[in-house]
């Protein structure tokens, strides 16, 4: 029969379970450091992308600032303005052709209080191709004259009015009357031209004349 005898001082630990977990720790840092460094290479790459792209949108910059300077160069010179001069003229004479002033003066007799009168009108085009009227409308007190706002908000014809600015009589004036400086966009029906081949449509009825409280091209230009 044989003894075991144990001669060391301390008994023996086994350390395989450390070992394994220390191993374990080792491989999840290692794999932990691969994914950091995957994502900062990754960072690194769109980084230097946005710098690419910074530095391309700066340069388009640039070029459009180079092309701006040169079209007001060119705009700003006496060939130019004359163009833009003989532009302006021959907008006008296509609105004075296609505007109808009957037409006119009744769609702002279905807006106009009685108590209100149309003091100045002056059509122009805006860059959109479409009719501004700035005009000025006068009454002896202020409830027709917003009335009036009120109708032009509500019609067809026309459309976003604004007012720009006001007048009221004092002691030494003449005139006792409140006006209002405005504008608004107009929007005149057109009639259809007939189709060739079609039967000629009947013939329409007299345009009504003018209201009495509205001005005539003739008179517009005596109010200039």
């Amino acid at each position: 029969m044989r003894i075991p005898i144990n001669l060391a001082s301390q008994p023996l630990e086994n350390l395989r379970p450390l070992r394994t977990a220390v191993a374990v720790a080792a491989l999840a840092a290692l794999v932990l450091t691969g994914v950091i460094v995957q994502r900062e290479a990754r960072d690194r790459s769109e980084f230097r992308s946005l710098i690419q792209q910074r530095d391309s949108l700066e340069q388009s910059l640039g070029s459009l600032e180079s092309e701006q300077r040169e079209l007001d160069t060119w705009l700003s010179a006496p060939a130019a303005k004359q163009i833009r001069e003989r532009s302006a003229f021959l907008n006008s004479l296509i609105l004075r052709k296609s505007l109808s002033w009957t037409q006119l003066f009744v769609d702002l007799e279905k807006t106009l209080p009685a108590q209100a009168r149309i003091v100045a009108i002056r059509p122009s085009l805006n860059p959109s191709e479409e009719v501004d009227l700035d005009l000025t409308a006068a009454s002896t007190t202020m409830p027709p004259l917003v009335e009036f706002l009120k109708n032009l908000e509500s019609s067809d014809q026309f459309g976003a009015p604004a007012v720009v600015g006001q007048h009221y009589p004092n002691d030494k004036s003449l005139e006792k009357s409140i006006s209002i400086e405005l504008t608004a966009q107009y929007r005149q029906e057109r009639l259809k031209r007939p189709e060739p081949g079609a039967e000629p449509a009947p013939a329409a009825e007299p345009a009504p004349a003018a209201p009495a409280n509205a001005v005539t091209p003739a008179s517009q230009k005596e109010s200039r």
